[in-house]
């Protein structure tokens, strides 16, 4: 066999929207960025698991980790055996190991996008179509592309990157490992920001997910930052925060809590200025104004 033919991956692993060769040795996998896989999940530890390929045998090992793994929904310990198609789950991802066939132009451990979209034909659920079943219901069913009158167009104005940060950053938050919070906050403030300059739509729900999260980590850390970011970014969109998002901010301290006046100010004006908000808003935008005068009063 040449030496080129033998260096080319004949395994990969696909996940979220990503696809890694694998090459031939070890591949760890885990949360830290000396893995060959970085995953950034408050579920994965630092190094999770490792696969291992030699020669035409795969393998995938738990390192001690903290959630384990599974493979193809059950639990595995020890050393376990892969073949095409298996789906190894570690913390919120799931990952799928195929055989491919070898080509030796292709470097090992390249990276490659995809993007492809599928809707699950039970659910509905719209993910990635590198995924083996559907990550909300478990199906393996999809539906026909011709089914779906106009969701395919919804698809590909969907925010999946957000998506997937706001599902991650919501289980580090009902662990509350802040750290892992702000880090994924980071990573939305870097998404939104980029969708706002784009004049992108920004989903309501996961939206309100990452604001909830704000005002959440800027309350644990007594320090406003996240809240400012907040408003400002509910300025630019014209868009009320939830009445919990504001409840929440009012509890900061009196002098941090004094420096969000005027972003609050600027959500309020950027809302009227569109006319009357929707019903479901009016409570949001009732606590924001409280919280407004009560700032401009500078009550403590």
């Amino acid at each position: 066999m040449p030496a080129n033919e033998r260096k080319a991956a004949r395994y990969r692993l696909r996940f979220l929207l990503q696809e890694v060769d694998l090459a031939q040795g070890e591949t760890l996998l885990g949360r830290s960025a000396s893995c060959h896989v970085t995953i950034e999940d408050p579920l994965v530890s630092r190094q999770h698991a490792v696969i291992r390929i030699h020669g035409t045998a795969a393998t995938v090992e738990d390192l001690g980790s903290r959630n384990g793994l599974m493979v193809n929904g059950r639990p595995v310990r020890g050393v376990h055996p892969l073949k095409d198609g298996d789906r190894v789950r570690i913390g919120t991802q799931e990952l799928v190991f195929c055989a491919v066939t070898a080509t030796a132009g292709r470097s090992a451990n390249a990276t490659r996008q995809t993007g492809f979209m599928c809707h699950c034909a039970d659910c509905g659920l719209p993910y990635p179509a590198e995924l083996v079943s559907c990550p909300s219901c478990g199906s393996t069913e999809r539906a026909d592309e011709d089914t779906l009158s106009g969701i395919i167009a919804d698809s590909q104005r969907r925010n999946w990157t957000l998506d997937l940060i706001v599902e991650v950053m919501q289980k580090a938050q009902s662990l509350e490992r802040w750290d892992d919070v702000e880090r994924m906050l980071r990573r939305a403030r870097a998404n939104i920001e980029e969708r706002i300059a784009q004049g992108a739509p920004i989903e309501r729900l996961p939206l309100d997910a990452v604001g909830a999260a704000a005002a959440a980590v800027a309350v644990e850390r007594g320090d406003a930052e996240w809240g400012r970011w907040l408003l400002m970014v509910h300025a630019a969109l014209g868009v009320v925060p939830k009445a919990s998002v504001s409840e929440r901010l009012s509890t900061l301290p009196a002098e941090e809590r004094a420096t969000l006046a005027p972003g609050a100010e600027r959500v309020v004006e950027s809302v009227l200025r569109q006319g009357a908000p929707p019903p479901e808003d009016s409570e949001g935008l009732a606590r924001l104004e409280s919280l407004r005068r009560m700032l401009e009063a500078g009550l403590p």
